[in-house]
């Protein structure tokens, strides 16, 4: 209903009213929804199913009955096909309105599946409808999904792969089963659709598009993903990437859900995010092979994504995720190759307006940056759509003549150094021909932020990139001001994040999810064997010098996936000494205080006190920062491995003022049997401030 108002006179008014009232009496209708229930929600073989209708939209039916499609595997039914639309059997349902409260004007149908109807792997589409007429009566006529559906499914099964099941090498031939166990390590996520379309979007595509680019980013296939037992139907997918889209045979899959069907994900500790996924980017955790680097499995990405957050740099979440596809009717065949398990792949949060909610931002614009073009990822309310907000701000931003003032004004300029810093860390350096950054805007500040992407190129000083992206290039760091603020946040993410010990926590902690820490069968071992010889990584349909079959684990030490994670730790200390030589350079910074609990420690205490002790030469002090964080202890006996673990970056309490040499800290933030750390620093008079003193560690006791 579209409706144009003049308000002129008060008889316009009273007009403009009632069409009000109309239109919601039109659009706001939940009373007349149908509520659908389903038991049990993800039925095995041999279980019946249940199906619930109730609504007073069904007050004056007579007779109903409930539709039901079913799609076997290999036999995949897109929303376009003829098929589906002739394949329905209508079932009656019982009229059960004696069971209500007829007061409320509800109505109540049910509905059985027998048993015989639940066959593992089979996907179960139904809808509501009238007896005579065939209408439709739920889903609603605008969803665009227009039917339920339900999997049936009886757990994921072992198994059974070789390194190279044809090589002449005993060891490459070996075959090792992975039980269900180890396949259940992560959540798993089924694909279901037409072996073409999948083939295609991950294989022949480039071929059959390459003639057309514009089209490379179409969603021209579709079909259905189930996720914690959910159904996500007739959802559309292609490939993702930039470059390098097709070139490692095993590729990356970007997914499109329908509005009001958005993905309800999970993190990696099963924790519900707090916003719904409109579209899932899927990275195949596979590395480039002339980096030398295959076998890192994501974790590349997953941990600097982690860091970046940590430092209070928005970025993406992710969580690993078991890909199965159904696209045949064998789910193990004896060919390694095929059947449902594709492997590992890492979930990856996509930019858009639901980032900036989880993420706690206003809702602003959001551009990437591909190649220095800024493209709109998001349009807050009420703000510009025509880019000129972000055009204005490039044009303006590469000038070295702007004056501190400006970039005080236009950049979030205590973000930007966090974004930095953690850039340095990791050697995100694939950003200096502008790309692999968005830009956002906050609406009420004004000012500009760097969120980064696409972190696979990282973690060793070989990867591709000079690390200049454009405030780097025009000199933002060299201001003497800025200069200082950098080398403080810096100087900080060095002392409480990016170090052996919390960074090296951080990468086991990653690391434990998809593998066994006493080298036991895993995911990442279980992936390495589907793709390290997969037949197309000989085939046309990939760049050989970006697949290269064989490479898996190549410049680990112990040529397993342990290995791949001490390289990068051993990554994370050589890095840390070369930032402390070559970044961390300010030799006037004040002298390091020495930090020491004042008397025992008495938890039963409203306070705990500390003191510091500072050498002669801090003179001009004129700021003291005390500081309290939680730290996990993997070998305390209440240690969980999964649940999130703490780090030291993360405060719990602080207190910033005049230079005071004491401190108390309340014993009510403290939680018995988790360790804590106390530290403190001092600022000068130029804005400069030390290190952080070394920790008081404790576990609270009550």
């Amino acid at each position: 209903m579209n409706m144009v108002i003049s308000l002129h006179g008060s008889a316009t008014v009273f007009a403009w009213l009632a069409n009000l009232f109309f239109a919601c009496v039109l659009f706001a209708a939940p009373a007349d929804s149908l509520k659908i229930k389903q038991a049990p929600e993800q039925p095995k073989s041999g279980e019946s199913v249940r199906i619930t209708a109730q609504g007073n939209a069904l007050t004056k039916q007579k007779r109903v009955v409930l539709q039901y499609q079913l799609v076997d595997p290999g036999s995949y039914l897109a929303l376009n096909d003829t098929a589906f639309t002739n394949s329905w059997v209508s079932v009656p349902m019982n009229d059960n309105r004696q069971n209500v409260d007829a007061a409320k004007g509800d109505s109540l149908f049910t509905s059985e599946l027998p048993a015989a109807l639940q066959k593992h792997r089979r996907l179960v589409r139904y809808r509501i409808a009238e007896a005579e007429s065939k209408k439709i009566l739920a889903p609603a006529a605008d969803d665009p999904q227009p039917n339920f559906a339900y999997f049936v499914y009886d757990g994921v099964p072992p198994w059974r792969g070789a390194i190279n099941p044809h090589s002449d090498t005993p060891e490459l031939r070996e075959v090792v089963t992975f039980d269900s166990n180890v396949m259940r390590r992560v959540q798993v996520y089924h694909l279901i659709s037409k072996k073409p379309s999948v083939e295609n979007a991950t294989w022949f595509e480039q071929t059959r598009w390459g003639e057309n680019p514009a089209r490379r980013n179409d969603y021209h296939y579709t079909g259905t993903l189930v996720a914690d037992g959910k159904v996500y139907d007739h959802i559309r997918f292609r490939a993702r990437g930039g470059e390098w889209r097709h070139a490692m045979g095993k590729n990356m899959w970007k997914i499109d859900f329908n509005r009001h069907h958005h993905l309800q994900a999970r993190d990696d500790f099963g924790r519900k995010y707090a916003q719904k996924w409109e579209e899932l980017n899927l990275g195949a955790c596979i590395q480039q092979g002339d980096t030398h680097y295959r076998g890192e499995q994501g974790m590349f990405e997953s941990v600097g994504f982690r860091l970046f957050n940590l430092a209070g740099v928005e970025a993406a979440h992710t969580h690993w995720v078991h890909l199965r596809i159904i696209d045949q009717p064998e789910e193990s065949p004896a060919n390694q190759y095929e059947g449902d398990f594709w492997g590992l792949y890492l979930a990856i949060e996509n930019m858009d307006g639901n980032f900036l909610e989880e993420h706690h931002l206003p809702d602003g614009n959001l551009y990437k940056l591909e190649f220095g073009n800024p493209k709109p990822s998001h349009y807050g309310a009420g703000a510009v759509t025509n880019r000129s907000d972000v055009l204005q701000f490039l044009r303006a931003s590469q000038s070295r003549q702007q004056p501190d003032a400006w970039w005080q004004e236009n950049l979030e300029l205590s973000h930007y150094y966090s974004y930095r810093s953690i850039l340095e860390c990791i050697h995100h350096y694939d950003v200096s021909m502008g790309k692999n950054y968005f830009y956002y805007l906050h609406p009420a500040t004004k000012r500009w932020s760097v969120i980064p992407w696409d972190l696979d190129l990282s973690w060793a000083d070989t990867m591709f990139g000079g690390g200049y992206e454009p405030f780097f290039r025009v000199g933002v760091l060299s201001r003497p001001a800025f200069g200082v603020e950098y080398q403080n946040r810096l100087r900080e993410i060095r002392d409480l994040l990016y170090n052996d010990e919390q960074t090296g926590a951080l990468i086991d902690e990653c690391a434990a999810i998809i593998s066994d820490a006493a080298g036991g069968p895993s995911l990442a071992e279980a992936d390495r064997r589907k793709w390290d010889y997969h037949p197309v990584m000989f085939s046309p349909q990939v760049i050989p010098k970006k697949a290269r079959p064989g490479t898996f684990y190549q410049l680990s030490p112990t040529k397993d996936f342990r290995g791949m994670t001490q390289l990068m730790k051993d990554y994370a200390g050589q890095r840390s000494r070369w930032i402390d030589e070559n970044l961390l350079t300010d030799s006037a910074i004040p002298p390091t205080p020495n930090v020491a609990a004042d008397g025992v420690l008495n938890f039963s205490n409203s306070m705990l006190k500390f003191r510091a002790v500072l050498s002669n030469q801090a003179n001009d002090l004129e700021k003291f920062h005390w500081r309290l964080a939680e730290v996990t202890r993997t070998n305390s006996p209440g240690f969980n491995p999964r649940t999130p673990r703490k780090y030291e970056i993360e405060t719990v309490w602080e207190n910033e003022g005049n230079p005071d040499l004491n401190a108390e800290i309340p014993t009510k933030l403290l939680v018995s049997g988790h360790t804590y750390r106390v530290r403190a620093r001092v600022k000068d008079a130029t804005g400069r401030w030390s290190h952080y003193s070394a920790p008081i560690e404790f576990t609270a006791r009550r």
